[in-house]
């Protein structure tokens, strides 16, 4: 054989070489990207848990501080209801107070106008001690059972 085919030879087997090396280069590559791709979608859908978790926590930090809210103002309307209770206490009493100086004002009162009646009773020469009331022309008048015996 000859040089020059020798040559050829040499040379259709490097060419051969090199397309071989780069279809497998090319399919390392595409091999390679089809890889990072699919770690990039795994990343992906990883990152898309995680903010679906960070949600479902805040959704759970936002329940639990409605619920410590509701329980603050449930503890501060029972609170209230205890104000308004002792205060409806205090005025009960103080009402209850008055009361009794009502009744003692009233009896006062009275007292007096048996006094005023006595004195009227005394004063007037028609009326004597079991006296009885009478009516005379829609007046009011005593008539004393000493008139009537006179």
């Amino acid at each position: 054989m000859d040089n020059a085919v020798l040559v050829w030879i040499i040379i259709a087997i490097i060419v051969v070489a090199i397309v071989i090396v780069g279809a497998l280069a090319l399919t390392s590559r595409r091999r390679n990207e089809q890889r990072r791709r699919t770690e990039h979608d795994k990343a992906e859908k990883l990152r898309e848990e995680a903010r679906e978790s960070d949600l479902a926590a805040r959704e759970g930090e936002a329940r639990a501080a409605q619920a410590r809210a509701d329980a603050a103002t449930a503890a501060a309307e029972a609170q209230q209801a205890q104000a308004r209770a002792a205060q409806a206490d205090l005025d009960a009493q103080r009402l209850s107070d008055t009361v009794d100086e009502h009744a003692a004002d009233a009896s006062k009162h009275r007292a007096e106008q048996q006094e005023t009646l006595r004195k009227a009773d005394e004063v007037d020469p028609y009326v004597t001690a079991d006296a009885e009331p009478e009516v005379v022309d829609d007046q009011p008048a005593t008539r004393s059972r000493r008139a009537d015996r006179v």
